[in-house]
């Protein structure tokens, strides 16, 4: 006989699986939502960061647009020196000046510095009087460059070739080669090309350093006249890695113009800034085997729960399993597979565990001439009459009675009461409307026999030997005339 399961193996296996995957797809759409946001807050904190730097370029061009002093000598509170065709100088700190010193042999704290070609140190020459016009300036670089961590250097390159940087380190590392080609570099041409706005460069190799940098260089007018090149170094490592450690991938920001995003990038997004000329695109480098790896450390106890959980599920459903196999065996073994009536061992499983009644009546039923039916009409009728009548017993008895076939087309009623009188009644009824209703599936019609056996609830406790008596009362009514009961 094939049993079915009231769940399927793959169902006890599959379903908390699917459920826990659920779970699992929401943790990682949170995780997901999760560094989204992260990146998307990088990306204002680097945006922000840009036009806080636009502030300070455009603050240096409004300055040296603005405040150059024509016939200063400025630079007269400057050390210099000649190194390599290359004049250096930087200012004095007064406050370590004594009257036995020079003030080049005052050992100062240089906030910036000033480069240019060794004629720069000549007080006579033009370039210097051209420098001490705008050297008061110079502090402001160095006020500025301290402002922010992202900010590597602040400078002005002269359109006569000279150079004011704050910090020093760019600064030192100039030498004539350098100096004469300034002019004529891509960032100097694109710079001039742009107009009266800023221009955003790089990231390129910061001179002297490992460091990469993006500049920020925007033209000095004085009067429409074209006086020189302001430039912001913005360190690239400071700009672009300002995120949190849920962030695993990197932030990157490239020149489109020069190079190309890579095709593992998401959340591109181009640098829009009023007032600034850009070919800059943000973009997010993704690195799926690390994405994969932080998410499962980072959701590792989730995630050991939902394991448990589906463990815990799968267990529970086997239980269950279990039990509905247990108790649907448990159900055959006491019920008869034709009728679905009870069998011998389940109604005296019933009888047993039965409440207490002043009275209980035992009957046993059985068709007569049942071997003609099978003969005249076949099995196949004679199993349609038992199976109307365990029907019409069913139907002709409460809930708390108890009907039960014990093989062939025998039958047996058990009933509790107060009274005997009713009991028997009660008994009757069904047997004449099993009589009066056979017609509707056989005919000719049948009848039923029955023996009743009605006993205090002390005395039924014994069922071997109810039946017994029951089924001598039985015998009597089949020969003595059939179609009734014997009590």
């Amino acid at each position: 006989m094939q049993f079915t399961r009231h769940f399927s193996l793959g169902f006890v296996v599959s379903a908390p699986a699917i459920l826990s995957l659920v779970i699992v797809a929401l943790i990682l759409r949170n995780h997901i939502d999760t560094v989204n946001r992260e990146i998307d807050d990088a990306y204002r904190w680097i945006e922000t960061s840009l036009i806080r730097a636009t502030k300070i370029i455009t603050v240096l061009d409004y300055s040296f647009s603005n405040y150059s002093y024509p016939d200063s000598d400025l630079l007269s509170e400057h050390s210099k020196i000649i190194n390599d065709n290359v004049c250096q100088m930087w200012p004095i700190d007064k406050s370590l000046l004594r009257e036995d010193n020079h003030a080049e042999n005052v050992p100062i704290d240089v906030k910036y510095l000033i480069v240019g070609e060794k004629e720069l140190c000549d007080e006579q020459s033009y370039l210097y009087q051209r420098a001490s016009e705008q050297v008061s300036i110079a502090p402001v670089l160095s006020f500025l460059h301290d402002i922010d961590d992202y900010l590597f250097g602040v400078h002005y390159i002269d359109k006569e070739g000279y150079l004011m940087s704050a910090p020093v380190t760019y600064a030192k590392g100039v030498n004539s080669e350098l100096l004469a080609t300034i002019k004529a570099r891509s960032a100097w041409r694109e710079t001039l090309q742009n107009g009266d706005v800023i221009t955003l460069l790089g990231p390129k190799p910061l001179i002297g350093t490992s460091k990469r940098v993006f500049n920020m260089m925007m033209p000095v007018y004085v009067q429409g006249e074209h006086q020189g090149v302001l430039s912001l170094d913005i360190s690239a490592e400071t700009l672009l890695g300002n995120y949190s450690n849920l962030v695993t991938g990197s932030i990157r920001m490239v020149d489109t113009s020069v190079g190309e995003i890579p095709e593992n990038s998401v959340h591109i997004k181009p640098i829009e800034i009023e007032g600034v000329h850009s070919n800059h695109s943000l973009y997010y480098e993704l690195d799926l085997v690390k994405e994969t790896r932080f998410f499962f450390y980072e959701e590792r106890y989730n995630l050991a729960v939902i394991l448990i959980l589906y463990v815990l599920s799968v267990l529970t459903l086997f239980f269950i399993n279990t039990r509905v196999e247990r108790r649907h065996f448990k159900e055959l073994a006491a019920k008869d597979p034709m009728t679905g009536l009870l069998n011998r061992r389940g109604l005296e499983e019933y009888i047993s565990s039965a409440t207490r009644s002043e009275y209980v009546a035992l009957a046993v039923l059985d068709i007569d001439n049942f071997k003609l039916i099978n003969d005249n009409y076949g099995h196949d009728m004679g199993d349609n009459v038992i199976c109307y009548v365990a029907d019409q017993i069913a139907n002709s008895t409460r809930d708390s009675d108890a009907v039960a076939r014990f093989g062939g087309e025998e039958f047996v009623i058990y009933l509790r009461g107060r009274d005997q009188d009713q009991l028997i009644a009660t008994l009757e009824r069904v047997r004449t409307i099993i009589g009066q209703e056979s017609k509707r599936i056989l005919d000719s019609g049948f009848t039923v026999s029955g023996g009743v056996v009605v006993t205090s609830y002390e005395e039924s406790r014994d069922f071997d030997k109810l039946f017994k008596a029951a089924d001598e009362k039985l015998y009597i009514a089949k020969t003595t005339g059939k179609d009734k009961l014997e009590c």
